[in-house]
């Protein structure tokens, strides 16, 4: 771009160098100088007349006559001349008007070239952005962390750390973040509903004690927000309070919009509630309306090294989730790896949630993990294996191996 500039420069001081002496250069005047024209033909005539003489063409009278004829010719001619021919010159432009000029050209010329300059710049870096990837889930956990090494008092930059963190499972790093925004800013209901939501899942999906806690201050906040009024209602079936769930979640439907997708999900897990209540608001036995059940059927194999006593003791977690959604488990077991016969089946008795029966899912993952711990939250040095999309209704057996 350096070298584009010098060079419209050069060419811009050179074309009004040559300007410059184009209006101040005065230029001469193109004419002819009638007074020497006509004395030469005069004198042409009078040879011609000589030469008449001598071949005895005219005589010495005539001669004379034709003679005082070219001279009286001439003369009035040369007054003819001097009284209507002046000799004109051009007057040179003053310098200051011919710097004016210059100037005023060259300003003209430098705006309308940085404007088709900052036009190809802003063209050339909108398509280079166009054509950048998007970073990486780690790449942008990385590029968070350095801002908030800047600026740790960010409470919107702790909160999207949480949120990275969540969705790569580092759970326990992640609730670390949302508290330190908690504690900056402790009145944003975005962070409050999503805290709550990754407390929730470290908890194994029990929405009590801090998480009811947070819902609870996230509707003070703002008592119309639909994630704020879902959570509200787990926390209400983790109660048992399930007149109580479907009011809440009635209130979150009328304030989805029509074209809301969560609207279906929403209006699914309230039929499935309603089936659950009599007029009178009592739970009714799932002997009236019977389910289908199905079953997941999900075989472990053992490496070598997980067979020795180190590891007897340690927990087999087994659940199916999701594939598509919130990463909560459906169905889940949890076992110590000496009781582990090497096949684990998963059915609606193994549901996390009552509204939630693993037959009623589509869907799902398989995922085994075994912990030390047996934390719901992923420590470092636990050992996990995931399936494939595998569908419930088919009653599927996945085989799994941890390493």
């Amino acid at each position: 771009m350096m070298n584009l500039y010098l060079w419209f420069v050069l060419m811009l001081v050179m074309s009004s160098a040559w300007l410059v002496w184009f209006l101040y250069r005065p230029l001469k005047n193109n004419v002819l100088d009638l007074e020497k024209s006509n004395i030469a033909l005069g004198k042409q005539k009078q040879a011609e007349l000589e030469q008449d003489l001598q071949r005895e063409l005219i005589d010495e009278s005539v001669f004379e006559d034709a003679k005082d004829e070219i001279a009286q010719v001439l003369a009035a001619e040369m007054m003819q001349i001097a009284t209507t021919t002046t000799v004109e010159t051009q007057k040179p432009i003053p310098i200051w008007l011919a710097v004016l000029i210059v100037t005023a050209l060259s300003i003209t010329s430098l705006g309308v070239y940085q404007t088709l300059t900052s036009q190809s710049i802003t063209s050339q870096n909108a398509t280079t952005l166009q054509t950048e990837k998007p970073p990486t889930l780690a790449q942008s956990i990385v590029n968070i962390r350095k801002r908030l090494a800047e600026q740790p008092d960010d409470a919107k930059s702790w909160r999207l750390l949480g949120l990275a963190l969540f969705d790569s499972d580092q759970l326990s790093e992640s609730l670390e973040a949302y508290e330190k925004s908690y504690r900056l800013n402790p009145k944003s209901e975005i962070m409050l509903v999503e805290y709550a939501s990754t407390l929730a899942k470290s908890q194994g999906n029990q929405f009590k004690g801090r998480v009811s806690t947070l819902v609870r201050e996230a509707l003070e906040v703002n008592q119309n927000n639909v994630d704020a009024l879902y959570l509200a209602g787990w926390v209400a079936i983790n109660a048992q309070r399930l007149e109580l769930t479907q009011m809440l979640w009635q209130r979150a439907l009328s304030l989805l919009p029509e074209n809301q997708a969560d609207r279906m999900t929403l209006q699914r897990m309230l039929n499935e509630l309603a089936q659950m209540r009599n007029t009178d608001g009592k739970s009714t036995t799932t002997q009236n309306k019977p389910i289908a059940q199905h079953q997941v059927t999900i075989k472990i194999a053992l490496s070598e090294r997980l067979h020795q006593a180190e590891f007897k003791d340690h927990y087999l977690m087994v659940y199916v989730k999701a594939a598509q959604g919130r990463p909560m488990p459906i169905a889940i077991q949890k076992i110590k790896l000496k009781d582990f016969s090497g096949v684990v089946i998963l059915t609606d008795k193994n549901s996390v949630m009552p509204t939630q029966q693993l037959s009623q899912a589509s869907k799902v993952l398989a995922v085994a993990r075994l912990s030390k711990s047996g934390s719901a939250i992923r420590q470092a040095g636990d050992i996990e294996a995931v399936s494939q999309v595998t569908e419930v209704k088919n009653n599927p057996t996945i085989n799994l191996k941890l390493k």
